[in-house]
């Protein structure tokens, strides 16, 4: 089960988000996405997500077209993914906004729910205890009944990736899962993230924390100007000289930003001494 992205573009008008990206992404690995504010990275998940709709070239899964379906018939396909911006249902409990993502498997069903008791147990009595179990693997068994818009952040966090697993994804899209995490919360993100490497998973991290990054991910795609810059493992990514200059810029550049913040912080010091 492999995940490719051949040819791939996004445009916005005369906007270029995506520019001929090819690459793929096999299950077993951790793969990370990173790059520049601007450079992309989100825009693929959406994009693979079916949030956008791609301008030119193909998403498969399995040598399965996926773009192009709806929304739905892609989670269906076995793709779940998170957001930047935690997307809980607030008002639900822990439990509840793990057990309403059960609704793909039950669908039909639910006259018999109504009709038939016994079978109404059994059913609820099955998908609590799966929750429950992704729940206590996340340490989110003590928040079960609470409402989820009440959980600490660093919670709420964990708890957005479990719902994400209920559907046993072949495919998970984390978009910056450590966003807003402290030291230790992000410590045991990727210490949870890692337990979920499987060899039937193909498993995709856009983030920013580069210690995150290189500890947790087994092979990292670079973007850069929506283009595919550079991938490899992080060993190599650290090496190489066009990521070094995609983030960092040339020696003349780094001395321009230096000298800008040079003058800046001195007119703002002639500023501190002028006030009575």
């Amino acid at each position: 089960m492999t995940l490719v992205f051949q040819n791939l573009r996004k445009q916005y008008g005369a906007n270029v988000a995506i520019d001929d990206v090819s690459t793929s992404f096999e299950p077993g690995r951790i793969h990370g996405i990173i790059g520049p504010n601007g450079a992309g990275k989100s825009t693929l998940i959406n994009m693979t997500a079916g949030s956008y709709t791609v301008s030119a070239g193909e998403i498969r899964l399995d040598g399965r077209r996926i773009d192009g379906l709806k929304k739905y018939e892609i989670a269906n396909s076995g793709i779940a993914r998170t957001y930047q911006n935690i997307r809980l249902f607030d008002q639900m409990t822990a439990l509840e906004n793990l057990e309403v993502c059960y609704y793909p498997t039950d669908v039909g069903k639910s006259w018999r729910e109504i009709l038939w008791p016994p079978y109404s147990r059994r059913q609820k009595s099955r998908r609590r205890a799966a929750c429950m179990e992704i729940l206590r693997f996340f340490g989110l068994e003590g928040y079960a009944e609470a409402e989820a818009g009440s959980l600490p952040y660093g919670r709420q966090r964990m708890l957005e990736i479990a719902r994400a697993l209920v559907m046993n994804p072949r495919v998970l899209l984390l978009d910056e899962p450590a966003a807003g995490l402290n030291h230790h919360e992000t410590a045991e993100l990727t210490a949870k993230l890692a337990e979920l490497r499987s060899p039937d998973r193909v498993m995709i991290i856009v983030e920013h924390d580069m210690d995150l990054v290189m500890t947790l991910c087994d092979i990292i795609v670079v973007m850069h100007h929506g283009k595919l810059l550079f991938k490899g493992t992080p060993a190599e990514v650290q090496a190489s000289t066009d990521v070094q200059l995609a983030y960092l810029g040339t020696a003349n550049d780094i001395d321009e930003i230096r000298a800008a913040a040079e003058a800046r912080r001195a007119q703002l010091g002639i500023r501190a001494r002028q006030r009575p």
